[in-house]
C-alpha cells in the first residue's frame, strides 16, 4: 500500500512537468556518428567513427546501396555504409560557411558604408568651393562680355573720332579757302590801286 501511494505521489507531481514538456517544440539533432569498420560488413572491426560534416576520401564502394572504402582526415582507412556518404557537405558545415560569408559581407558593408560617409563628408567640406566655382565661372562669363562691350565702345569712339578728324579737315579746307577767296580779291584790288598810282 505504501509503495502504491508512493507511486502514485511521483505520477502525481511528474505529471505537471510532463505536461509543460509535452507542448515545447524541439528538433532532432543533426549530430551523426557513422562507424568505420575493417571489413564492408555490419559485423566487422570498428576501427573508428567519423562525424557528419568530416570530409573523408572515397577508395572504393560496392554500390549507393552497400559498403564504400574511405580514409578520414587523420588517415584511418575503413568501411563505411555508402548511403551516409555525399558530394555537399554537411548542412551544418555549409552554414559555417554561408556565416562567415554573411559576417564578411557584413564588414564589407561598414566599410563600405563609412567610406560613402566619408565621401559625404568631403563632399559637404568642398561644396563651398563648388559653389565658388561656380561663381568664378559667372564672372568668367560676365567679365567676357565686360570686355567684348569695351571693345566695341572702342572701335565706335575711333571710328567716331576718325569721321571727326575727317571733318575738321574739311571744315578747315574749307575755311582756308573761304578766307583765301575773300582775301585775293581784296589783294587785288590793292595792286591794282598800286599800278594806277605810277
Amino acid at each position: 500500500m505504501t509503495r502504491t501511494l508512493t507511486a502514485l505521489g511521483l505520477v502525481l507531481v511528474a505529471a505537471p512537468a510532463l505536461a509543460q514538456e509535452g507542448g515545447r517544440n524541439q528538433y532532432i539533432s543533426d549530430e551523426i556518428s557513422v562507424t568505420l569498420r575493417d571489413a564492408p560488413r555490419n559485423d566487422a572491426a570498428v576501427v573508428g567513427a567519423v562525424n557528419s560534416g568530416d570530409r573523408v576520401t572515397v577508395l572504393q564502394t560496392l554500390g549507393s546501396q552497400s559498403f564504400a572504402q574511405v580514409r578520414d582526415s587523420e588517415g584511418r582507412t575503413g568501411w563505411i555504409t555508402a548511403r551516409f556518404l555525399s558530394a555537399e557537405p554537411a548542412a551544418k558545415t555549409r552554414l559555417k560557411d554561408l556565416q562567415s560569408q554573411l559576417t564578411q559581407a557584413q564588414a564589407q558593408i561598414k566599410s563600405l558604408d563609412a567610406e560613402l560617409q566619408s565621401a559625404k563628408s568631403q563632399l559637404e567640406k568642398a561644396k563651398p568651393a563648388f559653389e565658388l566655382a561656380g561663381d568664378n565661372e559667372r564672372l568668367r562669363q560676365s567679365l567676357a562680355a565686360a570686355e567684348q562691350q569695351s571693345q566695341a565702345v572702342i572701335s565706335r569712339f575711333d571710328e567716331e573720332r576718325a569721321r571727326r578728324r575727317t571733318l575738321v579737315t574739311g571744315a578747315s579746307l574749307v575755311g582756308g579757302g573761304v578766307v583765301v577767296g575773300l582775301l585775293l580779291p581784296w589783294l587785288g584790288a590793292g595792286r591794282k590801286r598800286r599800278r594806277s598810282d605810277f
